[in-house]
């Protein structure tokens, strides 16, 4: 007999505590996370409200994601929605827990891009006359980037980046962290460790990364 999953291990999380804001990944017709706020959690269930607007859709009967994050693990809850009320301009969501998912938190290899990703960057605290700067992604993962520039930058300096992925018609802005510095072809070689992104663009950064890891295993 299969194990029923248990939201008993994420009761304490202040996320599921009632009021706390959190992001549903719903079926592949939706374009960006769906934002919720937690009215009850029960080992068994978990009740939720989000105002209908573009979300006006149904979604009884469909499995959605829930990610938590901490920092030595990423969960995935899988709950089906299986009760929806409209108290207009909101709606209730009963939803049950169907699959977990965790995975321990460590770097992914990094791939390189399948077009020209121009990075735009600002270096905090940086002088007027030196805080922008521009370069190219050269490798990506979930969690670090590969940017090649000419401009003057420092290990240990914040970068505030933005660059518009293909495919998606989105431009995830992040704030990074230098952890590495090299010289190649004349050009400086960064690595960037993401130390701030919001959760929508984290969620189209893992799934253009999974997209080229599918391409690259082929």
């Amino acid at each position: 007999m299969a194990d029923v999953p248990s939201l008993t291990p994420f009761i304490a999380d202040k996320r599921l505590q009632r009021g706390g804001a959190v992001e549903l990944v719903a079926p592949a017709a939706a374009k960006q996370p769906l934002d919720a706020i937690v009215e009850h959690v029960h080992s068994g269930y978990l009740i939720l409200s989000y105002v209908q607007g573009d979300a006006a859709v149904s979604l009884l009967g469909t499995v959605v994601r829930l990610r938590l994050e901490t920092d030595e693990a990423i969960t995935w809850l899988s709950l089906q929605v299986v009760q929806e009320q409209a108290v207009w301009p909101v709606k209730l969501a009963r939803l049950v827990p169907v699959g977990i998912e965790q995975e321990a938190k460590g770097e992914r290899p990094l791939l390189q891009p399948d077009f020209v990703i121009n990075v735009p960057y600002k270096i905090m605290g940086a002088r007027p006359m030196e805080e922008n700067g521009e370069g190219v992604l050269l490798r990506i993962s979930p969690t670090h980037l590969i940017v090649g520039t000419d401009g003057f930058v420092s290990v240990g300096d914040f970068l505030h980046l933005s660059f518009l992925l293909p495919h998606y018609k989105q431009e995830p802005v992040a704030m990074t962290k230098v952890v590495e510095k090299t010289f190649q072809d004349g050009s400086t070689v960064l690595k960037l460790v993401i130390t701030d992104m919001e959760e929508k663009h984290r969620h189209v950064l893992q799934s253009y990364y999974e997209k080229l890891a599918q391409s690259a295993s082929r």
